[in-house]
């Protein structure tokens, strides 16, 4: 999996490709936790080129949500195919975590 960090107006959009299985997950998390190290509070996911997410990459959107919430800040995610928008929906994650058709619409949220 490729992790690409860019930040927008204060928002830190984290620009995934690939499968997010467990190994990934791990260095996602290690990026996470190098933003908030950083100070950022807003964080938004891009899963446009996201094929795949298991259990550990989930386990992971919640810590960093959990994470921001503590800090005043938020997490979102955009760009959601529908194999993860129903995987989401199954496990509850869309009424933990805001959903964004698209990244653009996700920064004016933010």
């Amino acid at each position: 999996m490729k992790i690409l960090i860019n930040t927008v107006e204060d928002v830190s959009v984290v620009i995934l490709e690939g499968e997010l299985n467990v190994d990934d997950s791990i260095k996602l998390r290690e990026s996470f936790l190098r933003i908030l190290k950083e100070g950022a509070t807003e964080v938004m996911v891009d899963f446009e080129k996201v094929s795949f997410i298991g259990s550990a990459g989930l386990a992971t959107l919640i810590e960093m949500m959990q994470l921001l919430r503590k800090a005043g800040g938020k997490l979102g995610c955009c760009n959601i195919n529908d194999n993860i928008r129903g995987l989401f929906e199954i496990t509850k994650v869309h009424k933990l975590i805001n959903i964004y058709e698209s990244r653009a619409m996700a920064l004016r949220d933010f």
